[in-house]
């Protein structure tokens, strides 16, 4: 089986990749082959989310636009990379979970396309009361995420007031994207019941 997983910062795909690891899945993580890739050209640290984060910066910074497009670029890079070893026939990789970023769903179309034709990809829904949260915890301490144009601030408004009107937004689109690609929606009242086993996962997608 190859499984993707989409979905939002924070929704559990991780934990699902780590469970689904302990199982006998390889575990392809976007977020560490995308900061390997940066840290060839750029000193992100030891390349965590956390440093990762720090070196792209927030939306309303003079060098934002030039690196989100960069780490963009390294993403569909990868994505494209992971397509091309699927693509082997009988050599291919066997049992492999991919564990996306939030920003997968911006990555080129045709490259998608071909991660959905290959593998089933698994939203990993939030509920409304939880994206509430999301919002409220952003706003509290902004941190790096992929605006894709939508960080769009009027005319004298503060930065943080463009991020209170415009993260809403943000999510509500990308949950839009997230439904329209993924094969599979699990609602967060099935994938964080500390209930909801793996062979039940794996049942689901099966």
């Amino acid at each position: 089986m190859i499984i993707g997983l989409l979905g939002m910062s924070g929704a559990g795909k991780s934990s699902w990749a780590a469970r689904l690891a302990t199982a006998g899945f390889t575990w392809l993580h976007c977020d560490d082959l995308i900061a390997a890739r940066i840290r060839a050209d750029y000193d992100i640290g030891n390349g965590s989310v956390y440093d990762l984060g720090q070196w792209m910066g927030l939306p309303y910074e003079a060098h934002y636009a030039e690196r989100e497009a960069l780490y963009l670029e390294h993403e569909t890079v990868v994505l494209s990379t992971i397509a091309d070893a699927f693509e082997q026939g009988p050599d291919a990789p066997q049992n492999v979970i991919i564990d996306m970023t939030g920003s997968a769903i911006y990555v080129n179309p045709k490259v998608m396309q071909r991660i959905r034709q290959l593998a089933t990809i698994v939203y990993l829904a939030v509920d409304p009361e939880r994206q509430a949260q999301m919002v409220e915890e952003y706003i509290a301490q902004p941190r790096p995420v992929l605006w894709h144009g939508l960080y769009q601030p009027k005319p004298g408004e503060l930065p943080i007031t463009t991020l209170m009107r415009c993260y809403p937004q943000l999510l509500n689109t990308r949950e839009a994207l997230y439904r329209q690609l993924g094969h599979i929606t699990l609602p967060e009242a099935v994938h964080r019941n500390p209930a909801y086993t793996t062979a039940e996962f794996l049942a689901a997608i099966r």
